[in-house]
């Protein structure tokens, strides 16, 4: 019996090292290579463009998460917006 696996989190580029300077800044650095640059266009959004959550731990180490929109959505999660308008009737009044 064979099970499927599918990848769950992607994870492209490289994050330097936290540089920290006097002035209080602090930096990572981020790169792709061309092929990493290629990779990435396999998860284009409807909106023609990528995702990337830049994720820093508690110990200030730091990766990049990116969003697959061709992944499948969880159970009971569809399109549905995030909030609902409500509106009130009048005839709900109770004066």
């Amino acid at each position: 019996m064979s099970i499927k696996m599918e990848k769950k989190d992607i994870y492209i580029g490289y994050v330097g090292e936290l540089k920290t300077y006097d002035s209080g800044v602090r930096k990572y650095s981020i790169s792709f290579r061309s092929e990493q640059l290629d990779e990435l266009k396999k998860y284009l959004t409807s909106r023609n463009s990528v995702n990337i959550d830049f994720i820093i731990k508690t110990d200030d180490s730091a990766f990049m998460s990116v969003f697959n929109p061709n992944a499948a959505k969880p159970a009971g999660q569809g399109d549905k917006p995030a909030s609902k308008r409500v509106t009130a009737k009048d005839d709900d009044l109770p004066f």
